[in-house]
């Protein structure tokens, strides 16, 4: 019923066809495990991005409070904001130093009514502010995004925020999609109303 195998005949087959499909699966098996651990780090990346723009969005929002009533963002707090990213990038596990931010704020002129047709952008006090040397774009800009905003129980419309952090992608998966064209960049997007 069972055919008896001589571990001698195993190891030394004449015809080789068993160490071939060994080989052959070993390989399939451990380009299967490499890709596996690759989205695995590629979703984590984009984990921590997540969370970080969040954080960043929150200290942006909380501007009147860390900033002394400072409302309006700078260049150099863009770039300070920048720093503490990478910090807090460098803090979860990853090593990356070239990571992209952009900031962009969406301020409404002061109207004493609630409809939609009195909601108007100042585009004085808008801004939109990047540091780093990656381009980084979000999805979708944030002065598309106006409906967002809340009238709010102080007569004015809220303004919005809109953190996007940018990461270049691993290289291997830029050259596992197409070697001559780089692959997106890792990309996180945080939007909250102000106070």
């Amino acid at each position: 019923m069972f055919k008896k195998i001589n571990q001698n005949e195993f190891i030394i087959n004449n015809k080789g066809a068993v160490i071939l499909e060994l080989v052959f699966i070993v390989s399939i098996i451990a380009l299967f495990i490499k890709l596996l651990l690759s989205m695995a780090a590629y979703q984590s990346t984009v984990g921590k991005l997540d969370r970080i723009s969040y954080s960043i969005a929150g200290i942006v929002r909380e501007r009147a409070r860390l900033y002394d009533n400072d409302n309006v963002l700078t260049q150099a707090q863009v770039e300070k904001l920048k720093q503490l990213t990478e910090k807090m990038l460098l803090n979860s596990g990853a090593h990356y130093n070239n990571i992209a931010i952009k900031i962009e704020t969406l301020h409404f002129n002061d109207t004493d009514s609630p409809d939609l047709i009195d909601k108007i952008i100042d585009e004085r006090n808008s801004l939109s502010l990047s540091a780093g040397t990656v381009a980084c774009n979000p999805t979708q800009p944030l002065h598309e995004m106006d409906s967002l905003s809340p009238y709010g129980n102080t007569g004015r419309w809220i303004p919005l925020y809109q953190v996007t952090l940018c990461l270049p992608t691993i290289p291997w998966y830029s050259t596992l999609f197409s070697p001559e064209t780089s692959a997106p960049a890792i990309k996180s997007s945080a939007i909250t109303i102000g106070r």
